[in-house]
């Protein structure tokens, strides 16, 4: 498909996003979640979120001005952990846990912020020095390298373990692979996006929002293979969650209720066939999602609604 013809469908399939949310009767309204979680604030725009493995926490990010919120899997409403605008900063995207540390993509700030879970210390910024830039997931391999997509500047960025190790706070968030010149083609709009690692730590999984593609990037050589979907092109991935050969994508781009896409995965991850479809259940314009158990709980963005659908909110969803 043509560079010109991607983004007009990119730009036609927002445009009905807006419309269709703009609506009488909300996509909330179409099923009865199982569980349903309130996120404080009228502007929020939640958008990642991560479950905190041994404990009843998760925690969402807002891209309104960067709080960090905590939930706890038996209470209906999300408090304050990290204070909007703290430390710079202004916007939470995604977010992941690695050994006590809650790492957080900063979005246009072009940083990654690392915290104490235990103390809410403020341990590392990364930054990129980027301009017009977008850091927006983060994924930690095996060995406890966080990788990190950045949705307008052309690279996947790479956080090593003994980085996150080291006592200094501020340090160079550095390119891991450069996408320039390969057929990860970046456009206006969203484009690397939400990002897996395979258990056996040989790849990066990315979702190209814009081009409704999903990638295979090596992490010893910086290969990039695009993903064969068998000609599926609706999916438009946005948050990814891997588990047991099973991969799962969370989007809005063409179903503004929410849909989470099962794909099951070759046994070399060069090939994803869709096997089911999850919609509605409570979703409204979701982001992504964290596993608890055999639900998936899912961040409802709403993103760039005027008047979103108040409040804002987490919901629960069987898998």
């Amino acid at each position: 498909m043509s560079t010109s013809k991607n983004r007009r469908r990119y730009g036609a399939a927002l445009a009905a996003i807006v419309l269709l949310a703009a609506g009488t009767a909300t996509p909330a309204q179409a099923g009865t979640p199982r569980g349903r979680y309130v996120v404080p604030g009228d502007q929020t725009h939640p958008e990642g979120i991560v479950r905190q493995e041994g404990s009843p926490y998760f925690y969402v990010g807002g891209t309104g001005d960067g709080t960090v919120y905590r939930g706890h899997v038996d209470r209906p409403r999300l408090e304050v952990f990290l204070p909007g605008g703290q430390d710079g900063r202004t916007t939470a995207v995604g977010m992941k846990i690695s050994d006590g540390r809650l790492i957080v993509a900063g979005g246009a700030t072009g940083k990654v912020f690392v915290y104490s879970i235990r103390t809410r210390a403020l341990l590392h910024v990364f930054d990129s020095g980027a301009t017009s830039t977008l850091v927006n997931d983060v994924a930690i391999a095996p060995n406890g390298d966080a990788y990190v997509s950045d949705s307008f500047h052309p690279v996947l960025y790479r956080i090593t373990a003994g980085e996150l190790a080291d006592r200094r706070v501020h340090q160079e968030l550095r390119t891991a692979v450069d996408f320039t010149g390969t057929e990860v083609v970046y456009e206006d709009g969203i484009n690397g996006n939400g990002l897996v690692v395979t258990p056996d730590g040989r790849y990066v999984l990315m979702a190209d929002t814009n081009s409704q593609a999903l990638y295979r990037i090596s992490t010893g050589t910086g290969r990039i293979t695009r993903i064969d979907l068998s000609g599926v092109n609706d999916i438009g991935p946005d948050g990814m969650l891997l588990r047991d050969g099973t991969l799962y994508s969370v989007t809005s781009l063409f179903h503004p209720e929410g849909e989470i896409a099962v794909l099951r995965l070759s046994r070399d991850y060069s090939r994803a066939t869709v096997v089911r479809r999850i919609n509605g259940r409570g979703m409204d314009m979701p982001s992504t999602g964290a596993f608890d158990g055999g639900d998936m709980l899912v961040v409802n963005f709403q993103w760039q609604i005027e008047n979103p659908h108040l409040p804002f909110t987490v919901v629960r969803v069987a898998l």
